[in-house]
């Protein structure tokens, strides 16, 4: 569904009980290679999903139906997991996320009524709340401050390279062997990474503070409510990206391959960008939110007004690069002056906003989709992005000052 690059800073003088272990070490390459071929599995067939619902005669607000129960569980559970992930067994709850997959891929592969293929996407919502917020918690519990960044950096290409290949190799099943093959092939990853996350087994990786070190552990919630604000429309376009626009594609004549194509062209663009989103990270947050909000929302008019291949290619490209920026410097700026024991805090409600937003985005364009149009959903997009660089100039957002 989404992951953010998470860039770690310390103040004082953290002393690390030792440094990262061989069963860290081997433990986070473990990881990383389960992480791969999850999203792998996931992606070979989620794309097709919706455009399976149409054949079996969805309307569009149906099929914005598809995306809103498939985000509920995320809009709800991340926070509390997130509770309780200090004293559990990470490793067991992150076995959930391959079980609850497999589990949705037979589902949709055997029943063949459009009420039932949107009651079974709280399955695939489940297996997304124990696979992002589960495999980020147990990078973090894996690293030290010294390697984290640099562990969060693998985690985060592992996953995009499973999001890369699968569209790409369902959309090919589907088109030469049917939809349902593509389910089939998603089903055997999955099975496959079973194993994988049964062989993990996380080591314990000890940090101690200085004295001092710790915050007032004070919050202003009124301070963070323009970048949640911002969350929201952001995380609304973007599954609206996901779940409406492979049928748009479809029903212009494109292919089940070529759709796939263009979900993998969304990967490398994200990939890319993650790669050197530090290099450009330096812009003031204003300003820097302000040109997010106007590249998410050329695509979105690139696509309602410019509807073929090529151009589609385009668009998802620029929102792919711009999402891995707007990600990037949102987090950082939620947390740059949240002392570190909030943390835990900051990112639940991160997670369950992008969740509300993910899950009321596609109900609002696939209404919108029904009673006007298709191209009109996209317009709404295009110009609900543009909204945010409003909410970027009245926030005030500032530099973070070093020191």
């Amino acid at each position: 569904m989404k992951n953010i690059l998470i860039v770690v800073h310390t103040q004082g003088n953290t002393k690390l009980s030792e440094p990262i272990s061989k069963e860290s070490a081997e433990f986070l390459r473990l990881l990383s290679v389960s992480t791969f071929v999850i999203g792998l599995g996931i992606s070979s067939g989620i794309y097709f999903v919706p455009i399976q619902a149409e054949i079996l005669g969805a309307s569009y607000m149906e099929i914005g139906m598809l995306g809103f129960v498939r985000a509920l569980p995320y809009t709800f559970l991340p926070a509390l997991l997130g509770h309780f992930l200090a004293g559990a067994n990470k490793v067991r709850l992150y076995l959930i996320c391959p079980i609850m997959a497999v589990i949705f891929y037979t589902v949709v592969s055997l029943i063949k009524s459009v009420p039932a293929i949107i009651a079974a996407q709280i399955l695939i919502g489940l297996a997304f709340v124990f696979y992002w917020p589960v495999g980020e918690t147990m990078v973090a519990a894996s690293s030290t401050v010294q390697n984290r960044v640099k562990a969060f950096a693998i985690y985060s290409i592992s996953w995009n390279a499973g999001y890369l290949l699968g569209p790409s190799i369902g959309g090919y099943v589907a088109e030469n062997f049917g939809i349902y093959a593509a389910f089939w092939l998603s089903l055997a990853i999955l099975v496959a990474a079973i194993p994988m996350v049964l062989l993990l087994r996380q080591p314990i990786v000890l940090e101690q503070k200085e004295p001092g070190e710790k915050g007032d552990g004070k919050i202003s919630l009124l301070k963070l409510a323009p970048f949640y604000s911002m969350l929201v429309i952001q995380s609304m376009v973007y599954a609206t990206l996901l779940v409406i626009f492979p049928n748009y594609a479809w029903d212009l004549g494109i292919s089940e391959f070529y759709v796939g194509t263009i979900f993998t062209v969304f990967s490398i663009a994200r990939l890319t960008s993650f790669l050197v989103v530090g290099k450009v990270f330096r812009s003031q947050p204003r300003f820097a939110f302000t040109m997010s909000s106007v590249f998410f929302a050329i695509p979105m008019l690139l696509i309602a007004c410019f509807p073929s291949l090529v151009v589609f290619y385009v668009a998802v490209a620029m929102y792919a690069a711009t999402l891995s920026y707007f990600t990037s410097l949102l987090f950082n700026t939620l947390t740059c002056n949240v002392p570190a024991e909030k943390y835990g805090f900051v990112v639940g409600l991160y997670e369950g906003i992008f969740g509300f937003g993910f899950a009321f985005g596609p109900l609002l364009a696939g209404y919108v989709s029904e009673v006007i149009g298709l191209r009109e959903s996209f317009l709404l997009q295009a110009v609900m992005a543009a909204a945010m660089s409003c909410i970027a100039i009245a926030s005030g957002a500032e530099r973070r000052q070093k020191g």
